[in-house]
């Protein structure tokens, strides 16, 4: 019976590698080895392997993220598939299409105390777009295995792109047989029409005080395009998260790029520039100024779009929610929209934006060596085409607050669909490999890097060329801007800044990465640029100060809000 196992698994992967799949991601196991032989067998079908299910799943998020195309992901039987649930609530959240394959025990081991079986029927609940039980291989048909990996294909795609789970129970004998294997092809037509109607938009674009609000999405120069054209036509800023990679490339030259709204929104000067219209794409915005303004000073008429069925809104102060592509989006609006002459509007954001980007320039020119001096010298010394990946917790709001605008492109992204710093150098090890030649820099903290420990043997197995800026306070720094840092009879440092007092050069050490440990600006762009040009892995250790770093945060809206009065 085990070449019908292996060639039902044989057929399942060529019908994936047909329809566009590849490369899958695998975890050793024992009940998964017809699954991981018949891919590994498939022609056009790249295979690598992970020795930790979770960094392994991250790392297919992060080529996910970097290709725009679906990863499969195979696992063994047990708490296998367990470890994969971070990553797949980040790809539901991000709109990332991970194919998981969990191998499972087949129906006559269930519910039996055999090893190593748990019910994984629906093991990810609501955060995959959907599920299938295989039927047990031996009883199935080639056939079978073909419409199986079609319907998963399709229902990764649509009504919304995401991650699906197949469950696929193996009976004994697991390893393959001489039995010749002849693959066919059925219909697979994946392709994907979304008709949206904006027409009910067009009102909203005679109004002059209008504001685009771009946060965390994977955008494309197209769409950034797009969305300065839309910009340039309406007299509407576009406020730019750093995980947008709106802030950065050509297209800052055709509009009125925001990249202080992080102060902006924080000063008085916005209740007097209180806008009439907001169009928010993307996920919700890193910025925390955002937020407050949404509370304080709110705006009448919030579009909230989302191609991803999600809808971020937080405050729960949107008055219209589109489910469209920002690309579709800016494309129909710009061509309903009537090219405005500079209004006084547009005129004021720009102004504040320059005073605001000179402000935060001179604090930052002047203050330490820390976060905002890295955050803004990737800006200055990253060649043209790099990818920033950052990690949650405080290194994207140090983007978000320090990260100046410029006519060089720059992708920035970040695992902004949960927020996590689960899988942080997995997830940049497959960015890496998506983007080969690219130029790649992970720009995280210490608690993120340790977070993801295992995530390090891929980055040797696989070749993989990253930089890893690690700006180190030893601990948790975000916990540092929140209120129960100043609240007395608190143990602050035991309960939330915690620190580790872990030697992170001997992590380095262990990866054979190159290690530079720079004390100034000179020293990091030294260090930088050498990095960037060498193969292999390199750790930048940054030794910072929370509290120094939590001073600046707090100066930086209050030199905006004084220059801006």
């Amino acid at each position: 019976m085990s070449e019908t196992s292996y060639n039902w698994c044989l057929s399942l992967f060529h019908q994936f590698a047909s329809s566009g799949v590849e490369h899958v991601a695998i975890s050793p196991g024992s009940r998964s080895t017809p699954l991981s032989i018949a891919a590994d067998s498939t022609e056009n079908l790249e295979t690598s392997i992970h020795l930790d299910e979770r960094a392994g799943s991250y790392f297919a998020l992060g080529l996910a993220k970097s290709t725009c195309k679906p990863v499969i992901l195979i696992c063994t039987s047990g708490t296998a598939a367990v470890n994969y649930h971070p990553a797949v609530v980040e790809a539901f959240h991000s709109g990332l299409r991970l194919i998981v394959i969990s191998a499972d025990r087949p129906p006559e081991l269930q519910n039996r105390g055999a090893p190593q079986t748990i019910d994984q029927v629906e093991l990810f609940g609501t955060h995959v777009r959907g599920f299938f039980q295989s039927t047990v291989p031996n009883e199935s048909t080639p056939e079978n295995a073909i419409t199986l990996a079609t319907n998963a294909l399709k229902q990764s795609s649509k009504p919304f792109p995401g991650p699906v789970h197949i469950n696929c129970p193996l009976r004994e004998p697991l390893e393959p047989s001489d039995v010749p294997f002849s693959p066919f092809k059925v219909d697979n037509h994946l392709e994907i029409s979304q008709e949206t109607d904006i027409s009910e938009l067009e009102k909203f674009l005679k109004l002059e005080k209008g504001l685009i609000v771009v946060g965390p999405m994977e955008t494309r120069h197209s769409t950034s395009n797009q969305i300065s054209e839309l910009s340039n036509i309406t007299g509407w800023p576009v406020i730019a998260d750093p995980a947008s990679s709106m802030r950065n490339g050509p297209h800052v030259k055709n509009c009125a790029l925001i990249s202080t709204g992080e102060h902006i929104f924080r000063s008085a000067w916005i209740k007097e520039h209180k806008p009439d219209v907001i169009i928010q794409m993307g996920r919700m915005p890193t910025s925390k100024g955002y937020k407050l303004f949404l509370n304080q000073v709110g705006c009448e008429n919030i579009i909230c779009t989302d191609e991803l069925g999600f809808f971020p809104d937080p405050e729960n102060v949107a008055t219209h929610k589109i489910a469209v592509s920002p690309n579709t989006l800016t494309k129909g609006l710009t061509q309903l929209a009537e090219k405005k002459k500079q209004t006084d509007w547009n005129k004021s954001w720009r102004n504040a934006e320059i005073i605001s980007a000179q402000t935060v320039r001179e604090l930052v020119n002047n203050s330490t060596f820390d976060e905002a001096v890295v955050a803004q010298c990737l800006e200055e010394e990253l060649p043209e085409e790099s990818c920033i990946f950052v990690s949650n917790s405080m290194p994207i709001r140090d983007l978000d607050a320090f990260l100046p605008s410029s006519l060089k492109y720059l992708r920035v992204c970040a695992n902004r669909g949960a927020n996590g710093i689960d899988g942080i150098v997995s997830t940049a090890a497959g960015i890496s490999k998506g983007l080969s030649g690219v130029p790649t820099i992970l720009f995280t903290g210490d608690i993120a890097f340790l977070h993801d420990l295992s995530g390090f043997s891929a980055l040797r197995r696989l070749g993989t060329n990253l930089t890893i800026v690690i700006v180190d306070n030893n601990g948790g720094g975000i916990f540092s801007f929140l209120p129960v840092a100043e609240t007395e009879g608190v143990d602050f440092q035991k309960l939330f800044h915690t620190p580790h007092d872990l030697d992170i050069d001997t992590v380095a050490a262990i990866i054979d990465a190159k290690l530079f440990k720079p004390t100034n600006v000179e020293e990091f762009s030294i260090a930088l640029n050498k990095s960037i040009k060498v193969d292999g892995v390199s750790v930048i250790h940054v030794i910072v100060d929370t509290k120094s770093n939590v001073a600046l945060h707090k100066k930086a809206s209050e030199k905006v809000n004084e220059v801006l009065k």
